[in-house]
């Protein structure tokens, strides 16, 4: 049995259609995992940046702490490790040594400077930033130090 025109051409424009439906859905459905996937790229570097920030936070405390402790008019420059992470730190005069004073203005016994160590902390080579912290040098240049006592 044959089929009417009519009925050959409404099928055809049916078809068509479903053709374009089929295609706009399949842009909308890529636009939406586009989406989705940046998303998720950005919640993934987030998440590696807090573990980062994590691990090294410690490092750059203890690192802090030690420097702390460094003489920078003797030693201006070194190398150490904390946990696997390597610490490489200069130290640059800010304000040349003088001699200090106490409350009153009277000079004190001590020849003070003030430094900047700029220290860079890294993990297996890759740095993982750079921090700089302000510490004051300095030497008895006056009065007796008790017997034995080592500056």
């Amino acid at each position: 049995m044959a089929v009417p025109e009519r009925h050959r051409r409404r099928n055809a424009a049916q078809g068509g259609f479903a053709l374009l439906e089929a295609i706009v859905a399949i842009v909308l459905f890529a636009a939406a995992g586009m989406a989705l996937y940046g998303l998720f790229n950005t919640n993934l570097i987030s998440l590696l940046r807090v573990h980062d920030v994590s691990r090294e936070a410690p490092v750059v405390r203890y690192a802090v702490e030690r420097l702390q402790a460094v003489d920078p008019r003797r030693t201006e420059a070194g190398v150490f490790e904390v946990d696997g992470f390597g610490v490489t730190w200069t130290a640059h005069l800010l304000e040349p040594p003088r001699q200090g004073q106490n409350g009153l203005g009277v000079l004190g016994d001590f020849e003070v400077g003030l430094y900047e160590i700029e220290f860079q902390v890294a993990d297996d080579g890759r740095p993982l930033g750079t921090w700089r912290l302000r510490h004051v040098g300095f030497e008895k240049v006056r009065g007796l130090a008790p017997e034995g006592f080592v500056f």
